[in-house]
């Protein structure tokens, strides 16, 4: 099947991803989303050649639907009977609607504290959903839930949906249309500022540009930024402390969708790092939540914190000096504001809203 006669988004790209026949295609109109400049965090900045990738706006609200529809649209070329997966909250909403469109069960298991917006958005398209005690904040339990996912796909027959490299290859494939568009639309950049949870995102973009190095599509790497919070910054400390590996430790940050104390997909994010030039930033919780009500009130953007850590990122390299006022800077926006609805009552709560009559217009 060419590119063609596949329709829009991701599958423009169809025949630099796996192949999938078209009668088991799945998709929501994933990908193709748009690439928007700042027109005011910028220029206060001293960076006017900032971007935001506006991942945010996929079907179900997160850059996850690229990967979802490339996984389920897989396993109905496999003749898989159900999917399962983990989630701390996006991936579980994304593959749940994806699955409902192929017609497949999904199991998922989420951690225990899991945003209720993000569980609803999971639990409408009717999925099996189980709470983990300790999962997103104990990395013992992080990794036991993985290789649980992992043995019951086999035995089953099911299609497993982590989405990381290191338990969905194909699936994650997907991730890399991110860089094609942002090549097709500005160009190679000259930073990503991208955020961290367990890898998968920035070793994707990565790739993807490596990819269209090797091809002649691009003539250079953009720097790869991993930004992460503070709270949950095991694979940033290992990289700064020259170990190539993330330091262990437990999850104390708030921020949903980046909680993942033991990151499946490290070892592809230190080879990103190291051949993009790239490096790490970790950022408090509360920077994160400054800049992504920034980003609402500045340039219209609704995103929720784990979106708006990028640009946390950005801020704090460049006032450090990691990237300069005439770089290209491309921050990835990865999740929806309506993902967490707790952070949008803080952000509001101080709002006044009187009631008036016609008459007092």
């Amino acid at each position: 099947m060419s590119m063609n006669n596949r329709g829009s988004g991701i599958w423009l790209y169809a025949e630099r991803l796996p192949h999938v026949s078209e009668q088991h295609l799945v998709t929501l109109g994933e990908g193709r989303v748009p690439l928007v400049r700042s027109w005011r965090i910028g220029e206060k900045l001293g960076l006017p050649n900032l971007y935001f990738k506006l991942e945010s706006l996929n079907p179900t609200g997160s850059y996850k639907d690229r990967i979802s529809a490339l996984a389920l649209s897989l396993a109905r070329e496999q003749g898989k009977t159900a999917c399962i997966g983990t989630t701390s909250g996006n991936a579980g909403a994304s593959v749940a609607a994806y699955a409902a469109r192929a017609g497949l069960p999904y199991h998922v298991y989420v951690q225990e504290n899991i945003i209720q917006s993000k569980l609803e958005q999971i639990l409408v398209h009717h999925a099996h959903v189980y709470k983990v005690e300790g999962m997103g904040f104990n990395s013992q339990v992080g990794q036991q839930v993985f290789e649980n996912v992992r043995t019951k796909a086999a035995a089953n027959n099911w299609e497993a949906v982590i989405t990381a490299f290191a338990y969905a290859p194909q699936a994650m494939e997907a991730v890399k249309t991110i860089s094609f568009e942002i090549q097709e639309e500005l160009g190679t950049p000259d930073a990503v500022f991208v955020p961290v949870g367990g890898g998968g995102l920035l070793a994707g973009i990565h790739s993807g540009f490596s990819d269209m190095l090797v091809s002649g599509q691009a003539s250079r790497l953009p720097k790869i930024a991993a930004c992460q919070s503070s709270g949950c910054a095991n694979l940033v400390r290992g990289w700064e402390q020259g170990l190539n590996k993330p330091v262990p430790g437990d999850s104390t940050s708030l921020i949903s969708g980046i909680q993942v104390p033991n990151p499946p997909d490290a070892d592809l994010v230190f080879s990103a790092l190291r051949e993009s030039g790239g490096f790490g930033t970790a950022l408090q919780d509360e920077a994160t939540w400054h800049w992504q009500e920034l980003l609402a009130v500045e340039e219209g953007i609704f995103c929720e914190p784990a979106g708006a850590i990028g640009l946390a990122g950005a801020v704090q390299a460049l006032q450090e000096g990691r990237i300069s006022g005439n770089d290209t800077v491309v921050v990835i926006i990865s999740g929806a504001g309506y993902k967490d609805v707790h952070r949008t009552k803080v952000m509001t709560e101080h709002a006044h809203v009187p009631i008036i009559s016609a008459n007092e217009m």
